[in-house]
């Protein structure tokens, strides 16, 4: 866990100026909240340029995850997840009842919120990569021990499988679920979204099968995440989104076992099941053979991580566009050779802080 070197206090935290306008963003294909995006002059976290390509094997990630914390202090809350405040911008943008947060590319610390909110943590899936960037090993569970050590509640989990062998065929998927009598479920409705182009004659670019509603604790998105990434190749993605009390069960278990797929497929075979009709009684019916061979190989698959890649050029660009007037300004009024010494000393001091709090 991250301690401080040193005290800190807000300051130590960059402030921007209240009243900073920031655009609305969400999470692509994930319904419910709405995110605020950063701030225009919050430096690029990105993987703009980066080649994607289908993992090697089937594995899981942590997509998505929420919690809140009953103390009001976010520099208490850098801590508890292990991240240094100095990483973070304090900022006037606020989100469901709270007014303010830290933020840390797509990693936010809401607080200042109404009388016994706390603190809220919201890592979207792009914050879950970014997190997992900055250890050296897989960060999920000394992080959901630590929330849960300090009487945290998860309110969101997102856990995504991927699939690249085949086992999971998304037409074979739906072609099952148009078919009520081979399905065994607790979701009350399920729908199919399509995404085309106009300018590749109406080529299919993206397809989502949801089960479940959105406002519900559990629902599942199954997707062809090559055809989403525009990529050649099978890679299927089965998402579990958890909220509520779900989210804090399913997280309880993570750290308890060697396979988050078992905690993944538990919840799944609970909710959701593909069946033959060889009962009366649906809850007596057999798994069809390939979707039972789907639950069996999942089961085995670790909780992985695909960290997120920063690139030299992004900030360079930040700092060229941002701050190029000021640093004129300042070498103008210092000398080159006093204006060496000050980028020397900027130079020395950030090297200290980039790693500082970043071993576990």
């Amino acid at each position: 866990m991250y301690h401080h070197a040193k005290s800190v206090s807000r300051d130590d935290c960059v402030q921007l100026q209240p009243g900073t306008e920031a655009g609305v963003a969400g999470s692509a294909g994930s319904p419910g909240l709405s995110h605020v995006s950063l701030p225009s002059d919050q430096p690029p976290y990105t993987n703009r340029g980066a080649d994607i390509t289908i993992p090697l094997e089937n594995r899981s990630l942590i997509d998505w995850i929420a919690f809140s914390f009953k103390t009001d202090d976010p520099l208490a809350v850098t801590e508890i997840i292990s991240l240094p405040p100095v990483l973070f911008t304090d900022t006037s943008i606020g989100f469901s009842g709270y007014r303010k947060s830290f933020r840390f590319g797509n990693i936010c610390v809401y607080y200042a919120g109404r009388e016994g909110m706390g603190c809220h943590v919201e890592l979207s899936g792009q914050g879950c990569r970014q997190y997992e960037a900055q250890f050296s090993e897989n960060p999920w569970t000394d992080l959901i021990q630590d929330v849960l050590a300090n009487g945290g509640k998860f309110t969101r989990l997102d856990i995504a499988i991927d699939n690249i062998d085949d086992a999971l065929n998304l037409p074979r998927f739906l072609t099952c679920i148009r078919d009520h009598k081979k399905i065994r479920t607790l979701f009350g409705e399920w729908r199919r979204i399509e995404k085309g182009s106009f300018q590749e004659g109406g080529t299919i670019t993206g397809e989502t099968i949801y089960l479940g509603s959105a406002k519900s604790e559990v629902m599942f998105r199954i997707y062809n995440k090559a055809q989403e990434c525009g990529i050649e190749g099978n890679w299927i993605r089965f998402e579990l989104q958890l909220r509520g009390k779900r989210s804090h069960e399913a997280a309880k278990l993570i750290p308890t076992v060697n396979e988050v797929g078992s905690v993944a497929t538990g919840i799944i075979n609970n909710y959701f099941a593909i069946i033959n009709n060889d009962d009366s009684n649906t809850s007596r019916c057999t798994l069809q053979t390939w979707w039972a061979d789907w639950l069996q190989s999942t089961e085995k698959i670790r909780l992985t991580t695909e960290k997120a890649v920063k690139y030299v050029d992004d900030f360079m660009h930040f700092i060229k566009q941002q701050y190029a007037p000021t640093l004129a300004m300042i070498k103008m009024h210092l000398g080159y050779k006093e204006y060496q010494k000050y980028i020397n000393a900027i130079d020395e001091d950030g090297r200290d802080r980039m790693y500082e709090g970043t071993e576990k």
